[in-house]
């Protein structure tokens, strides 16, 4: 009889942690998702707090030709101010000044710069989708360095 007892006691607490365990679980199926979302906005917050502290600095071609202008501003207002001396100076010998070398400079300038803004389109058009640079890089990756290699051989030994 203490056996039957022993066993009946041990059946009702089984049932009683089934019970439990199925509680839990049905518990839990109703927050999961509550807590799924709370994740998603605490991530979501930090993203977005990681973006602010971002400073996203120029690119390096906007830095040299913005070092580009300056060093020409600067450069022309000393040959300006030089000039200006010199004026003074042939005025005061007797003598017509030369402006030669202020449009030379001017001339320098000018050029440099065209030239490094032509440079930098020039990269910019090579490097995106449809320039040589990014083609070529999107081809090895996709077929291999092998590949472009056997068809350049065909290309160069091809008569005509």
């Amino acid at each position: 009889m203490a056996n039957f007892f022993k066993r009946f006691i041990q059946l009702r607490k089984f049932k009683k942690d089934k019970e439990d365990i199925d509680f839990q679980e049905k518990l839990w199926l109703q927050l999961k998702p509550i807590k799924l979302r709370e994740n998603k906005i605490e991530q979501e917050k930090k993203e977005i707090e990681n973006e602010k502290k971002k400073i996203k600095l120029p690119s390096w071609s906007k830095i040299l030709l913005i070092f580009l202008f300056i060093n020409f501003t600067i450069l022309e207002i000393f040959i300006g101010w030089v000039t200006l001396q010199s004026f003074s100076l042939a005025f005061a010998i007797g003598m017509s000044p030369d402006l030669t070398p202020l449009v030379a400079l001017i001339g320098a300038v000018i050029g440099q710069t065209i030239s490094y803004w032509t440079y930098c389109n020039k990269s910019k058009a090579e490097n995106t989708e449809g320039g040589v640079v990014h083609d070529t890089a999107m081809y090895e990756l996709k077929y291999g360095w092998e590949q472009q290699q056997k068809e350049q051989d065909n290309d160069n030994n091809a008569v005509g």
